[in-house]
C-alpha cells in the first residue's frame, strides 16, 4: 500500500520546524530506550536459559543421591537430595511447571535460547537503525540550529551599521 492510497503524505525533516524536531527527538530517544530495555532483559533471559540446560547436562549417573543446595529465593537455600537424575521439572512460566526427561528439558532449553536469541537480534537490529534515524536527526537539527543563528547575526549585521549612521 502506497503512502497516497493510505491519505498520508511523506514529508521530509529537513522541512519540519526545530520544535517539531526536538518532538520527534523525545520519541526517539524513549523507543531507543526501551528496546535497549527489552534487549537487556532478553539476554538475561538467555543467561538464565543456559544455566538451566547447564544444570540439566551436569546430571550423570554418579549424581543420583549427592546432596545439593536447593534455592528457594536469591538468598534462601535448603539442603536436597538428587532423588532421580532421569526426568526433571521444567518451569514454563506464569507459574506452570511441567516433568519432562532430562533429555526433553534440554532440548526446551535449546528451543527457547535460540528463540530468545532471535528475538534479541531482532531488537538489536531494529536499535540500530532507530540509533541512525537518531543520528540523522541530528544532524538535521544541528543544520537548522546554524542557520538560525546566522540568519541572526546577518539580521544584527544589518541593523547594526543603520544604528551606527544615526
Amino acid at each position: 500500500m502506497s503512502s497516497d492510497d493510505s491519505g498520508q503524505q511523506a514529508i521530509s525533516i529537513e522541512d519540519l520546524p526545530l520544535a517539531q524536531l526536538q518532538t520527534i527527538k523525545a520519541q526517539l530517544e524513549a523507543e531507543i530506550s526501551e528496546l535497549t530495555g527489552a534487549f537487556s532483559q532478553m539476554k538475561q533471559a538467555q543467561g538464565a536459559f543456559r544455566e538451566c540446560k547447564r544444570c540439566i547436562d551436569t546430571l550423570a549417573p554418579g549424581s543420583q543421591d549427592k546432596t545439593i543446595l536447593v534455592p528457594l529465593s536469591n538468598s534462601l537455600y535448603v539442603p536436597g537430595k538428587i532423588s532421580n537424575i532421569d526426568s526433571v521439572v521444567v518451569d514454563v512460566g506464569t507459574g506452570y511447571f511441567v516433568e519432562k526427561s532430562t533429555k526433553d528439558a534440554g532440548t526446551y532449553y535449546d528451543h527457547k535460547i535460540d528463540y530468545v536469541q532471535d528475538n534479541a537480534k531482532k531488537i538489536q537490529e531494529t536499535v540500530e537503525q532507530k540509533q541512525a534515524s537518531y543520528r540523522g536527526l541530528l544532524e538535521v537539527m544541528q543544520l537548522k540550529i546554524t542557520q538560525q543563528q546566522q540568519q541572526q547575526q546577518q539580521q544584527a549585521g544589518a541593523k547594526a551599521p543603520t544604528a551606527a549612521g544615526e
